[in-house]
């Protein structure tokens, strides 16, 4: 199996670092999201890749935009 890539594993990270500092449950989150709980934490521990049209509902999800979510993993 091909290792995912490192921008996800970040990506996946700071989801997690913002639901916790929110103070949601992963239940919670993904519902917000119309996902799985299961599949939250594996996007939040890097084993799931993150498709590039639902990074603008994540990021609504938190208040914040794609580019504040994304800001220091590429740029």
């Amino acid at each position: 199996m091909k290792e995912i890539e490192p921008c996800y594993r970040i990506l996946g990270a700071k989801i997690q670092q913002l639901r916790l500092t929110l103070g949601v449950s992963q239940a919670d989150f993904a519902k917000r999201l119309g996902h799985t709980r299961t599949s939250l934490c594996n996007i939040e521990a890097g084993r799931q890749r993150i498709l590039l049209h639902q990074v603008e509902p994540i990021a609504a999800a938190f208040g914040t935009t794609p580019r504040h979510l994304m800001k220091g993993i590429w740029w």
